[in-house]
């Protein structure tokens, strides 16, 4: 990634921590999310590019589990592989749990953040299905198979995927499916969607919002509206080459931790970051008095992720070799395409973030109290939203211009 592209960067993520907080997550969630940890910054260079992205691995890793569900032989093994599984029977085991404990983040009462996660399968009228695949869809993933006629109405189920993320995402990503991806020969479809809005546990003042400079990675400033905060406590940390500060949500245990490179580029931190060492920074977080600003921000990214999954090792799903014998054995299947799309906006009252992934199934062809710290968002930085408890990635952005 050149210059431009180690422009700030959003991660926003349930990210594994150590210490108590993350001691009350089960021993299954907890490995779920250590390994969707390590698969969100392994995505991270890969999808950061030259400019602003913004991307839900956890909605990646979710999709992708249900397609490994299915999946046998070397395509099960390199889908395995890519998302750190230990098998199959352990990563819905472990799924399922992180299910729970992100479900289990949100409080409730006035102010408690609005979470919406749902998953679903649809599948070829007529086509036997594998007995197992379709207990572990329905009973660990909630998705049952929902018989749906491609072979005579490619462009009605292309309009129902659709509809239905558009209905778990609040309208935000009214389509990931572009015109055409649903085709006569499609003969199954995984999607998952994801729906935050969290409110600050301590707002910002609208009225301290004002313009500043932000400096890209390029050298080019660029004016955007920087929100502000003076002497408020939130839990920070300092490390070689980074500095963190951790803004907690309220009623619930997410917040969004915001680390900003110090002496390197952001190119470099993205490089380096992995999900043990995100742990040893969380790990270190303490209250501190922060003065900070932080930049709003409104993103959307709309994407295929066949060649960024290949090029993470995962070849023989979208291949003629393509195994999915455990969702069917009537025809051979392979995946054509792997969609995502994702939406974060921050602002003074708080976060609004959304996420969906499409898999299009074929059947096989060729293919503590001290002075204020003065933390200054103004330069590329990288930003989690966490919960402590469980740990789980689940938006990463790069934000290269926040004009």
């Amino acid at each position: 990634m050149g210059a431009a592209a180690a422009a700030a960067a959003l991660v926003l993520a349930i990210a594994a921590a150590s210490g108590s907080s993350a001691a009350t997550a089960s021993p299954s969630a907890a490995a779920a999310a250590n390994a969707e940890n390590g698969f969100a910054l392994a995505l991270l260079p890969r999808l950061a590019g030259q400019g602003n992205v913004v991307y839900s691995p956890y909605s990646i890793d979710a999709a992708l589990t249900m397609a490994a569900a299915g999946a046998r032989g070397a395509t099960a093994a390199q889908l395995d592989h890519v998302l750190g599984a230990s098998g199959r029977d352990a990563a819905v085991a472990d799924a399922g749990a992180l299910r729970r404990a992100i479900a289990a983040a949100v409080g409730s009462g006035p102010g408690a953040p609005t979470l919406d996660v749902a998953n679903a399968l649809w599948t070829q009228s007529g086509l036997p299905l594998g007995a197992p695949f379709v207990a572990t869809l329905t009973d660990d993933f909630g998705a049952p198979p929902q018989p749906t006629d491609f072979s005579a109405a490619p462009q009605a189920s292309l309009a129902t995927i659709n509809g239905w993320v558009s209905r778990h995402t609040a309208g935000i990503i009214p389509a990931v499916l572009p015109p055409g991806a649903i085709t006569p020969a499609t003969r199954f479809v995984l999607a998952n969607a994801i729906y935050l809005k969290a409110l600050w546990a301590t707002e910002f003042d609208p009225s301290a919002t004002h313009p500043g400079p932000f400096t890209t990675a390029s050298g080019r400033q660029v004016t955007v509206p920087f929100m502000s905060a003076t002497a408020v406590s939130y839990p920070y940390a300092a490390g070689h080459g980074w500095v963190a500060v951790d803004l907690p949500y309220r009623a619930s245990s997410l917040s969004l931790l915001a680390i900003l490179p110090v002496g390197q580029t952001l190119a470099s931190l993205e490089r380096t970051l992995t999900a043990p060492s995100l742990a040893a920074l969380t790990g270190t977080l303490t209250p501190r008095s922060v003065d900070l600003r932080i930049p709003k921000l409104a993103l959307r990214t709309q994407t295929s992720l066949n060649a960024t999954l290949e090029d993470l090792g995962v070849r023989a799903a979208f291949s003629p070799s393509a195994d999915f014998r455990g969702i069917t054995t009537a025809v051979a299947l392979q995946i054509a395409l792997v969609e995502h799309a994702a939406y974060l906006k921050l602002d003074e009252q708080g976060t609004v973030a959304a996420g969906a992934t499409v898999i299009v199934g074929p059947t096989a062809v060729a293919r503590p109290v001290s002075p204020p710290i003065t933390v200054d968002l103004d330069r590329p930085f990288l930003a989690l939203l966490r919960d402590d408890r469980s740990g789980a990635v689940l938006f990463v952005a790069a934000v290269a211009d926040p004009s």
